[in-house]
């Protein structure tokens, strides 16, 4: 597997495809680029792509905090997407879902000050996190809906209650009480197993230095994907991005929830291929 070194750690990521646009694509907080998968089964042999594993992930090791002295941040997970770019010096459009999509935004706005690296030609952004623009919006309620799930998790885990912290978490996320008991137990110790690198996504989430300004700066053209039965604060984030994005456009997937690369693949990827092919024929 292909790497890139970030902060002295070997960032794994894949590479699949040999002709047509290339699309780099951020996969969601205890996930890994596999994620994307069954989207990039139904979008076809078309395109190239680019599937990194953000840190502790796949095959990536975990963010050295002790040696470094400090939290993992999105702008340390950017890292791994920018460092991809300059070596890539192409072209490409760049998509996350969830946690990787605010990665995703990060490197895009922090691509435009970079000329060393590629362009970044569009961006498709599924309900990525963005606590912080919840509050800079004056969308309050919708924010401390945001934070109450954080913190409500984070309670759990400090009781010594991991399982019931990520009961509570799937239930709400997926839209029904029984979305972590229908999972096999082979499933459930996987994402037990991932415990830490979920309280590192929630403290990154708080500090999320992301603001309205720098997305009103943002020229490419932007697609921001929500499900239809997703929660309040996933589908305000999206709103807000619309809002203040100069050329974004919503699209809503019928019946979809928060992981609907997941539950809805083919609607996914109807919908990015679209749009990546819309922004190959009107690219300057």
């Amino acid at each position: 597997m292909p790497s890139i070194e970030v902060y002295g750690v070997k960032a794994h990521y894949t590479k699949i495809g040999t002709a047509g646009p290339l699309v780099l694509m951020v996969h969601a907080a205890t996930n890994h680029g596999a994620q994307w998968d069954l989207v990039r089964a139904a979008m076809g042999p078309d395109y190239r792509y680019l599937l990194p594993d953000l840190f502790n992930s796949g095959g990536t090791a975990p963010w050295p905090q002790k040696r470094l002295r400090r939290d993992l941040n999105f702008d340390d997970e950017a890292d791994i997407v920018l460092s991809m770019l300059m070596a890539i010096d192409e072209p490409v459009h760049l998509v996350g879902h969830s946690y990787g999509g605010a990665v995703a935004l990060r490197a895009a706005i922090r691509s435009t000050a970079n000329p060393d690296g590629g362009p970044v030609r569009s961006l498709c952004l599924i309900e990525p996190g963005g606590c912080p623009l919840l509050a800079e919006a004056e969308r309050f309620r919708d924010y401390e809906e945001y934070v109450g799930v954080m913190r409500e998790f984070l309670r759990a885990v400090d009781a010594g209650e991991p399982v019931s912290a990520w009961r509570d978490f799937l239930n709400y996320y997926r839209g029904h009480r029984d979305a972590w008991d229908s999972l096999d137990k082979s499933v459930q110790d996987r994402i037990v197993a991932k415990t830490e690198t979920q309280r590192q996504v929630y403290a990154a989430q708080m500090s999320n230095p992301t603001t309205l300004a720098e997305l009103r700066n943002l020229k490419m053209e932007t697609l921001v994907i929500t499900g239809g039965q997703t929660t309040a604060p996933e589908r305000a984030v999206c709103e807000v991005l619309v809002q203040y994005l100069p050329h974004a456009r919503l699209h809503i997937i019928p019946n979809a929830g928060h992981p609907m690369p997941a539950s809805h693949p083919k609607a996914v990827a109807a919908a990015l291929s679209r749009h990546i092919d819309d922004s190959e024929l009107f690219r300057p």
